[in-house]
């Protein structure tokens, strides 16, 4: 689970993004969102029903659960730059550790190209040219130094409103 401290209305409305754009490991974030969302207090019985989805629940009810999910805690159209909050969550799984920088730059380059909205996205996708390019190579020389850099441009991004 990602540690935030983010509102749980935001880290729920990036786990559905995260899923709508097809993520890794899509339905356990976003029974973990779900989870840390009922722990700090929700009632809402879609979301319990949510965070206890079996494993291959059918898509198609995953749907209609974050339909009622969305109506029942009020979230805002999460279809609305579902691809900037599904990076948001990426960048918040990086700098938990749940991913590799080699895995977000390569998301947000697949994802975004180089035409984000967003300054930061645009670096990331820079990034994974340059992991491109040390992977050709053989080199690692630079790996440490993009890779933090990566995650500090991936930290100016999560803190942007």
């Amino acid at each position: 689970m990602i540690d935030s401290t983010a509102p749980e209305p935001t880290l729920l409305a990036e786990a559905i993004a995260w899923w709508r754009a097809g993520g890794v490991h899509g339905r356990r974030v976003l029974a973990d969102a779900a989870v840390k969302a009922l722990l700090a207090g929700s009632e809402s019985t879609a979301l319990a029903e949510l965070a206890g989805m079996p494993p291959d629940e059918s898509p198609f009810v995953i749907e209609a659960l974050i339909d009622r999910v969305s109506e029942e805690e009020g979230l805002d159209d999460t279809d609305a730059d579902a691809r900037l909050l599904a990076a948001r969550w990426l960048c918040r799984a990086l700098l938990s550790g749940q991913t590799s920088e080699r895995d977000l730059t390569r998301w947000v380059h697949d994802t975004f190209s180089h035409g984000s909205s967003s300054v930061e996205l645009n670096r990331l996708a820079e990034f994974d040219h340059d992991f491109e390019l040390m992977e050709e190579r053989g080199s690692s020389k630079k790996a440490a130094k993009v890779a933090a850099r990566v995650r500090e441009v991936a930290r100016r991004f999560v803190d942007s409103p």
